[in-house]
């Protein structure tokens, strides 16, 4: 019971700081929206960049960090010592990997590969002097992500959370005040730099945990530990990056529909991946240690009845979430991101894809959180072809639609079926032999009240919104109207489990 408190509360405090940390990065995409805008050439040019490059080193860099967690804790049992000498090993060979690896990239983008493989068109060489300032940051990146790891595993459980928080708060400042005077160019200079502001995250975690970084070169503790570390990383970088991939397909293939078209992709996975990933990455920062605790204590059974709990309270409170984000996307987008180079089209396609990509986010938090059970259980063949199948459903859902209709709709459409048949396909493989510890009544009842919450708020949306409201007036009407529309599917659903039991835990614990 105390355990139980106690991992609540931690997800409560990484939620908290996660939830602070990525409104922070909101507020930077909006105040870059509404300096660079998102129909200029320019800016497709800073995405299609950001996308070969910074996007997919920190997506790497997580996976690394996912991998590094089970080593680091079961090194930590063996004293402290022991796991900072497999941390030096392993900080070590992905430095110098990194290292490898940024030459390679610059190599590519001198002569114009990288260009041809984002699908650029028009003016690669903006493309490409965009990509040599971004290059450089992939050692800081993993270097950072590899220390979240270490010290995760010691209990620092909201570091992950809190990393950007001085990066995007210096930004946010920077295009607060300069964005009228910042060009592109300096803009992405500086975005480049502030990863030094990440990295500065972690020092007083080094310095509270006396950790004293020494390169080791070689491979330590050969066999099982380091072999688990490499396979599970070149594993997970799939795995976690599912939605990455998929969105890299729908940005290219939106060039299809306009030269600016994958601007609209860029902004809507700017407030989708934060969204979801500030619930799902805080409560994956504190259970995944405990899920391998628990795969190695449990029986079988056991073990996905446990697994099958967490899933079925977070596709419960997801759902309702997913429709009221799809039903309010262009608004949000309208508030957050609308005005000065930002306008209303923008907002409307912006808001489309986003709307439409928030119904993938129950998919989402089951391939998420599904992969990390298999994680705990050393077993990645299967999360592995899952999520395989699910861009590759992507792309021919995505192709097939667009032969019929060219509109970025149809692509963000796309991903979201293919990660939720993906996630049904993973949640049927992983309970399947051991009966269903999911309660498919109560998920059904989620399903059907939520699909009358969005059709009761788009029915209102009609006649309450006339398209001519302000800002403010907007929050207002929204707000209310998405507060009331929660706050009665709560009262149909009957059964509040979940927030219930949070919060007699958490509270219960604080008054002891």
């Amino acid at each position: 019971m105390k355990n139980s408190a106690k991992l609540a509360r931690a997800i409560g405090l990484v939620t908290l700081v996660t939830f602070i940390a990525k409104g922070l990065g909101i507020l930077r995409d909006a105040l870059q929206a509404r300096a660079f805008g998102a129909e200029t050439f320019d800016v497709t040019m800073f995405t299609a960049a950001n996308n070969s490059t910074i996007y997919i080193f920190t997506t790497v860099a997580y996976a690394l960090c996912l991998a590094a967690i089970p080593i680091f804790s079961k090194k930590l049992i063996q004293g402290k010592d022991e796991c900072f000498k497999a941390a030096n090993y392993l900080i070590s060979l992905c430095f110098l990997a990194s290292i490898i690896v940024c030459g390679l990239l610059l190599i590519f983008n001198y002569t114009g590969l990288l260009a041809s493989f984002d699908n650029v068109e028009g003016s690669p060489v903006m493309f490409e002097r965009f990509v040599l300032y971004m290059v450089p940051t992939l050692p800081v990146i993993v270097i950072s992500y590899l220390l979240v790891a270490l010290f995760q595993s010691m209990g620092h459980y909201s570091l992950q959370g809190s990393l950007s928080l001085l990066y995007n708060a210096f930004l946010c400042f920077v295009l607060l005040f300069f964005g009228d005077k910042l060009t592109m160019d300096s803009f992405v200079i500086l975005t480049s730099a502030a990863w030094l502001l990440q990295f500065a995250m972690v020092v007083p975690y080094i310095i509270k945990e006396k950790y004293r970084f020494r390169f080791r070169f070689g491979i330590y503790g050969t066999g099982a530990h380091f072999g688990l570390f490499f396979r599970t990383a070149i594993v997970t970088i799939f795995t976690t990056s599912v939605f990455l991939f998929c969105y890299l397909l729908d940005y290219s293939m939106a060039f299809s529909i306009g030269k600016t078209a994958p601007t609209s992709f860029y902004y809507a996975d700017k407030l989708f991946t934060p969204l979801i990933t500030t619930l799902m990455y805080s409560i994956g920062a504190v259970l995944f240690p405990q899920f391998n605790l628990e795969s190695s204590r449990m029986s079988a059974s056991e073990y996905r009845s446990y697994i099958g709990k967490v899933i079925e309270n977070t596709v419960v409170l997801l759902l309702p979430i997913s429709v009221l984000f799809c039903v309010y996307g262009v608004q949000i987008i309208e508030v957050l991101f609308e005005g000065s180079e930002f306008t209303h089209t923008a907002s409307i396609s912006t808001g489309t894809v986003f709307g439409i990509y928030s119904l993938g986010m129950v998919g989402f938090a089951l391939l998420d959180l599904l992969s990390k059970a298999y994680y705990a259980m050393q077993k990645t063949i299967t999360p592995l072809v899952t999520n395989a199948i699910v861009v590759v459903l992507n792309f021919v859902i995505g192709t097939i639609l667009l032969n019929f209709y060219k509109n970025s709709l149809v692509l963000a459409l796309a991903t979201s079926v293919a990660m939720t048949i993906g996630g049904i396909i993973l949640s049927v493989i992983f309970f399947k032999g051991h009966g269903s510890p999911i309660k498919l009544i109560r998920i059904l009842k989620s399903i059907i009240l939520s699909c009358v919450m969005g059709g009761g708020l788009w029915l209102i949306n009609t006649i309450v919104l006339n398209g001519n409201e302000s800002k403010i007036m907007l929050i207002v009407k929204c707000g209310f109207c998405g507060i009331i529309g929660f706050i009665v599917y709560l009262l149909l659903f009957g059964d509040l489990e979940l927030l219930t039991t949070f919060k007699n835990k958490f509270f219960k614990d604080r008054r002891k």
